[in-house]
């Protein structure tokens, strides 16, 4: 029998926070997005990720052509893997 390594990507909910001056709602957005995309901001504006609402974030329609989200890696048995 072989022995694989499989890592399945995770979407993970987390916020990212700032407070902004603006006249308005749409202005108070968009000033966030520009910040966010300069990367203005540092890891105090990233919150928590909320762990026990995670999903997998995986396509695969063939498992011989998978698209994203997953890594399986077959692992060479050695003296230090034990199989």
């Amino acid at each position: 029998m072989k022995k694989y390594k499989v890592s399945l990507a995770l979407k993970i909910s987390s916020n990212f926070e700032i407070e902004v001056s603006a006249d308005t709602k749409r202005k108070a957005l968009e000033i966030a997005l520009e910040k966010y995309s300069d990367g203005e901001y540092d890891e105090n504006n990233i919150m928590e990720p909320d762990w026990a609402n995670s999903k997998l974030d995986i396509k695969i329609d063939d498992i011989d052509q998978i698209d994203s989200g997953v890594s399986i890696e077959e692992i060479k048995c050695s003296q230090q893997t034990k199989c």
